[in-house]
């Protein structure tokens, strides 16, 4: 594909996207009653269609954001925004149907400062890209019925996340490819074929570019992805200008540091 049409298909999801989104509102406010009461048979189906809608903006976003990274383009204006209220819970709306399917049950465990807004500044359409890969992973390749678990807690000068799911670890021969370009991984870890494998690439590449990283843990029953993000960094106006190799270096060792704090716990 040349760069113009690459250009040109950014700008056709950008703007199907937008479409997307107005429709979203205005189904909500129908269902809501904004516009007078209806018929319980006629709500219903306004739901139903909201929710394919919502689901259909989620997947314009996903094929945007892929589109955006094969460009080589991450740079994107950031804003003021709650992390759980405009994040973490459209989300979770957007996956609820796979959620329900699956029989999944999600958890929060947010530390006493993320209890009522977690504000960062940022870029929503970024941080909405992370939680989606890092969900529906989660549910791909969780058993019916298991957990999944969403974390956030104040370290220091650092923000840590996870996302946990219930279910089979990753084998470990196949750890070390999680976050390489163009690699997929079947239910059972053994490769596959579906999707453009940029999901995990893009995250790291998206984090990083943060100040922060992302790194997987093996549970004994069930898999966890941690990330952090400086908090100097969530206030940053310059989110995505290059990281100097001085303060990746600092990064990397205040990294280092807290997963071996994290494995001597573990071992005590």
């Amino acid at each position: 594909m040349t760069e113009c049409e690459m250009n040109a298909l950014k700008i056709m999801l950008h703007d199907i996207r937008g479409s997307l989104v107005s429709m979203s509102a205005t189904l909500k406010l129908l269902t809501r009653g904004y516009y007078g009461k209806m018929d319980e048979g006629v709500t219903n189906h306004l739901n139903e269609l909201l929710s394919k809608t919502i689901s259909l903006n989620g997947m314009t976003e996903e094929y945007l954001s892929r589109a955006i990274s094969v460009g080589g383009d991450l740079k994107m204006e950031d804003e003021a925004f709650d992390l759980k209220q405009d994040v973490i819970d459209p989300i979770l709306e957007e996956l609820s149907p796979e959620l329900r399917a699956h029989g999944i049950r999600v958890e929060h465990r947010f530390d006493e400062m993320s209890t009522r807004r977690i504000p960062v500044k940022a870029n929503r359409f970024w941080w909405k890209t992370i939680f989606r890969n890092l969900l529906k992973n989660a549910i791909k390749y969780g058993n019916p019925g298991s957990t999944i678990a969403i974390g956030f807690e104040s370290e220091g000068s650092f923000y840590r996340l996870n996302v946990y799911n219930s279910g089979k670890p990753i084998p470990e021969e196949y750890r070390n490819k999680i976050f390489t370009k163009f690699v997929n991984f079947g239910k059972n870890g053994n490769g596959g074929s579906d999707g453009m494998g940029l999901g995990l690439y893009l995250i790291k590449e998206i984090i990083r570019k943060h100040g922060g990283d992302i790194w997987y843990q093996a549970e004994e029953d069930g898999s966890n992805f941690v990330f952090t993000l400086p908090r100097g960094s969530a206030f940053s106006t310059d989110l995505f200008l290059p990281i100097k190799p001085a303060q990746l270096r600092l990064t990397t060792v205040r990294l280092q540091k807290m997963k071996k704090e994290e494995l001597d716990q573990k071992a005590y």
